[in-house]
């Protein structure tokens, strides 16, 4: 069974609106943040009566414009990994681990590589353009571009969102592939909602991740 996790139902329609259905795929809203998605997720997953091929994670984030990434509105991106962008300590400028041996647990989580190949090899076989790169978990949504280029420089970050490391983690746990799909609905920037694009790059990144999923059914068979 391959399982598709997105945030909200809109996002999660879009996918069903593109996809349809299919008895090897079951759909999953997780809640939007990492409490709500850890908590979600690992209760389903422990739960689920099958046994889980992969979990595909969709949905929209925000661009960071501090990086020469050339990343922009409504582009498609692949995570290689995700990262706890703001755990630990928080100044104006800098976030800086916890100190002290055990006191900062995990921040990084490596995506499945192979996974990652074949989503990367379905979308060049339709000439679909993407990006590849560090996703940054936020528990809260960047409001400055100030903010949003200390965590894009700090981290690397192609985007952040507010689940992808959550996911991550729950499915480290037990033990299931993890890939990682998302839109760029909006640019890291003050904060101005006249530039966003949700529903355009919630539609976008369903219409990918469909292809995905089909191309990776049919690698199962």
């Amino acid at each position: 069974m391959n399982i598709v996790t997105a945030a909200t139902d809109f996002e999660m329609a879009a996918f069903c609106r593109q996809y349809g259905e299919n008895e090897k795929v079951t759909t999953f809203v997780t809640g939007i943040g990492p409490v709500e998605t850890a908590t979600r997720l690992a209760s389903f997953l422990a739960t689920f009566p099958r046994k889980v091929s992969c979990v595909l994670n969709i949905g929209i984030g925000g661009a960071y414009l501090g990086r020469q990434n050339g990343v922009g509105l409504l582009d498609l991106c692949l995570a290689k990994h995700e990262i706890l962008g703001d755990l630990g300590i928080c100044f104006d400028d800098r976030i800086e681990p916890l100190p002290g041996e055990g006191l900062g647990g995990k921040y990084t989580f490596e995506l499945d590589q192979s996974l990652l190949r074949q989503a990367c090899d379905i979308l060049d076989e339709h000439e679909i353009v993407y990006k590849v790169g560090n996703f940054v978990t936020v528990n809260g949504v960047s409001a400055t571009e100030r903010r949003g280029t200390m965590l894009g420089n700090l981290h690397q970050g192609l985007c952040e969102n507010m689940e992808g490391a959550a996911a991550a983690r729950v499915c480290e746990e037990f033990a299931v592939p993890l890939v990682e799909l998302r839109c760029i609905s909006n640019l890291v920037e003050d904060r101005n909602r006249e530039n966003w694009q949700v529903k355009p790059a919630a539609d976008k990144c369903a219409e990918a991740a469909a292809m995905v999923l089909r191309g990776m059914l049919d690698e199962q068979r």
